[in-house]
């Protein structure tokens, strides 16, 4: 009885840690800026891992999907970031491409919340991405668009 009892217990350990080892991990999702900026919904709530270009100016806090987009100042190109809530991210690092995690949320237009202000009418896309973490650093700050576009 005894030894049926331990087999039992055994079987039914190893049963468990096999069925957890075959869980996915958790992981973010790679997608673009645009792609976001185009399907919002799609990804509100979501863990996203994103490449972009950082811009930190005045009314233009974004993820943009790249400097040439930025210059150009295509529309669906980009999305919200409130940057100074980044750890890691300074005014010093505006113009540069980064790698990025974080929930992005879907809040269109100018939502408050405790009578503040979400997202201002200068938001270059939806968004905001919230703060999560920079993966990498993938340039140097690049130069302020050229007046004239070829």
């Amino acid at each position: 009885m005894r030894s049926t009892l331990l087999t039992a217990m055994v079987l039914v350990l190893a049963g468990c840690t096999t069925v957890a080892q075959h869980r996915p991990p958790t992981r973010p999702a790679k997608v673009n800026p645009a792609s976001i900026a185009a399907a919002p919904a799609t990804w509100d709530g979501r863990e996203v891992e994103v490449v972009g270009l950082v811009v930190w100016e005045f009314e233009r806090l974004g993820l943009y999907q790249s400097y040439g987009a930025y210059c150009r100042g295509g529309e669906k190109v980009a999305i919200y970031v409130q940057w100074q809530d980044w750890p890691g991210v300074s005014r010093a690092d505006n113009r540069r491409t980064v790698m990025v995690r974080g929930i992005f949320r879907n809040f269109q237009g100018n939502l408050l919340r405790n009578g503040q202000q979400l997202i201002s009418n200068g938001a270059p896309g939806p968004g905001p991405l919230q703060p999560g973490s920079v993966v990498r650093w993938l340039s140097k700050a690049a130069k302020p668009c050229p007046k004239v576009l070829p």
